[in-house]
């Protein structure tokens, strides 16, 4: 058994957040095989929020909090910054010291032999204790990646200047962040396939670079086939985070070049699930009576177990998009962009999802499932074996523990 520090950047308060999904669920499992502490190094001087996932006590011996981030301004120095790995210790080098206390600290009277840390801007602070702790860096989503494929997206030049500055300053820090990683750290691991080669070319190693898939909770998958006979409506869903940019980038592309021109005609409802919707998305939906938006619901399976088809057309991003494996798990159909299946690297085109990356082929695909329930079905059912045998959070977490024991 081994004794584990889990460092966060925030506050696991919300099993719809990415990051607080990933956590929560790999340390559950990891709590069955050894013993967790974990502590939060809040870094957001705003974010005030006191709500904790309910259970975090059955997971970790031990739950700290790192000193709180100064509401003072920071340092000038900050800004002749090349890397963002040093960022705080510019920024706030008092905190910066305060917090490398408390992990110290932390390993001292816990025995820690292992620390697990979750987020770039994290690196900085445990680099210290690099020399005399196995530390597995769990980066998630490549944010060089993502930044990468957001500028593919901003209006070409002169457009936009300063943004497109901004981004090209950014990205450059970004890039010597991530790539110090696998120097500094044991192991390194993402979500996909896609991150884990970002980070290979930028550091120049491959060697103790890794994948480690999300997986899905089995509550999901216990909902298999209330939806698999008979589809109650005539529909697509899809559901997110609204306010994250590439959900609100998807949602907008989606109403503009499929569901307005191709759906909408055909009498194709389009489900919109989750919280943060932007107005223009409310008032079409207000015009629209094709378009139902529910905002967020707790019992999401209550509002997807009516609908055939899920759609994910995302054109930004990186990671692994969850509502790809909960569709798969629920028994919807999916049809995905090719960067939006692109982290289930298990699934195969055409036989567990259909691929569309263009308006009108999408808007295709989906009719198609619909109106043919024998290929839906089909699709739904091979789906599914994929889930339970690749990406079930109890098999991913099988793979984080042996790599841990590996270090």
């Amino acid at each position: 058994m081994m004794r584990i520090l889990v460092i966060t950047h925030k506050r696991l308060a919300n099993l719809r957040n990415g990051h607080d999904l990933r956590v929560w669920h790999l340390c559950r499992e990891l709590a069955k095989r050894h013993e967790l502490y974990l502590l939060t190094v809040n870094l957001s001087s705003l974010d005030k929020f006191n709500d904790r996932i309910v259970g975090l006590a059955d997971v970790f011996k031990e739950m700290n909090d790192a000193p709180s981030l100064p509401a003072t301004r920071p340092s000038l120095k900050r800004h002749f910054r090349r890397n963002d790995s040093n960022y705080y210790s510019l920024s706030y080098p008092h905190h910066f010291s305060e917090v490398t206390n408390a992990i110290a600290d932390i390993c001292e009277q816990n025995s820690i032999s292992h620390i697990i840390v979750f987020s770039l801007f994290l690196a900085e602070f445990v680099r210290p204790f690099s020399s005399n702790k196995k530390i597995l860096f769990d980066l998630m989503d490549s944010e060089v990646l993502t930044l990468t494929r957001e500028v593919q997206f901003l209006p070409p030049w002169p457009l936009q200047l300063k943004t497109r500055l901004k981004s090209h300053l950014m990205h450059a820090r970004l890039a010597r962040a991530e790539a110090c990683l696998p120097h500094w750290f044991n192991h390194v691991t993402t979500i996909n396939d896609a991150d884990s080669h970002t980070v290979c070319r930028l550091s120049g190693k491959s060697s103790n670079i890794s994948t480690i898939p999300n997986g899905v909770s089995t509550e999901f998958a216990e909902t298999f086939d209330a939806n698999g006979v008979v589809a109650k409506r005539r529909g697509v869903a899809f559901w997110g985070n609204l306010s994250f940019k590439p959900n609100s980038d998807a949602v907008r592309f989606f109403y503009e070049n499929v569901y307005r021109p191709y759906l909408a005609p055909a009498g194709i409802e389009w489900c919109v699930v989750g919280k943060d919707a932007e107005r223009w998305l409310v008032e079409a939906a207000k015009r629209d009576h094709g378009i139902r938006l529910t905002g967020f619901v707790d019992d999401i399976c209550s509002v997807l177990d009516e609908y055939p088809v899920m759609v994910n057309p995302m054109r930004i991003g990186s990671g692994l998009k969850n509502k790809v494996l909960e569709a798969f798990a629920m028994g919807l159909a999916v049809v995905s962009t090719g960067l939006g299946i692109e982290a289930v690297s298990m699934a195969r085109e055409g036989i567990d999802y259909m691929r569309a990356d263009e308006p009108e082929k999408i808007a295709v695909a989906i009719k198609l499932l619909i109106e043919d329930e024998r290929l839906r079905l089909s699709i739904i059912e091979s789906a599914r074996r994929v889930v339970l045998e690749h990406y079930t959070w109890s098999k991913v977490a099988g793979d984080l523990d042996a790599l841990l024991r590996s270090l």
